[in-house]
C-alpha cells in the first residue's frame, strides 16, 4: 500500500460512507476504525437508519476520506482525498463485534455514549480498490491485496 494512503487512513478518524437502494444514493458521516493493514474499515450505526437498510440490501459501498480537518490552514491545491470502493459486512459475531466496539472506543472517545447505546450494528468495509487524490491533479490507484484480512 502506497505509504500516502496509509498515512490518510491512519491519521483521519471519520469519513463519508456512501450506500445506495434502488439507484438512489445515501451519504453518511461516520466515525471509523482502521484494520492494522488499513484493508477493512470498522463502523458502528443504529439498526434502524437508511444507511444500515440500504447495506442489508446492497453491500457495496463507497468511502471518502480527505485531509482537510487534520491541515485546515494548508493551500487547498495540496488537499489529499482518498476514495475506497468495498463491500460492507454486517457483523454478527458478539466477540467480533466487542473487538470493534473496544477498538472504536480507543480511536473515538466521544462515541462513548452511543456505543454503549442499544441497538448499534458493526460493520466492516473490506476495500477493494484505492484512489487518491493529491491536489487537483495527481491521482494514485490500487488494488487492494485480497490476502489481507
Amino acid at each position: 500500500m502506497h505509504d500516502a494512503i496509509r498515512a490518510l487512513i491512519q491519521n483521519e478518524q471519520s469519513c463519508v460512507l456512501a450506500t445506495s437502494q434502488d439507484n438512489r444514493p445515501h451519504t453518511s458521516l461516520m466515525g471509523f476504525a482502521p484494520s492494522d493493514l488499513c484493508t477493512t474499515f470498522f463502523m458502528a450505526t443504529y439498526r434502524n437508519t437508511n444507511k444500515f437498510a440500504n447495506l442489508q440490501t446492497n453491500p457495496e459501498v463507497s468511502l471518502l476520506l480527505d485531509d482537510r480537518g487534520m491541515q485546515p490552514e494548508q493551500d487547498r491545491r495540496e488537499t489529499k482525498a482518498l476514495t475506497v470502493h468495498g463491500r460492507a459486512e454486517i457483523l454478527e459475531d458478539p466477540e467480533q463485534c466487542r473487538a470493534v466496539a473496544d477498538s472504536l472506543r480507543r480511536r473515538l472517545p466521544h462515541l462513548q455514549d452511543f456505543l454503549n447505546g442499544p441497538d448499534i450494528a458493526f460493520i466492516a468495509v473490506q476495500a477493494a480498490d484505492f484512489l487518491l487524490l493529491q491536489g487537483p491533479t495527481e491521482a494514485i490507484f490500487e488494488t487492494a491485496d485480497p490476502s489481507d484480512p
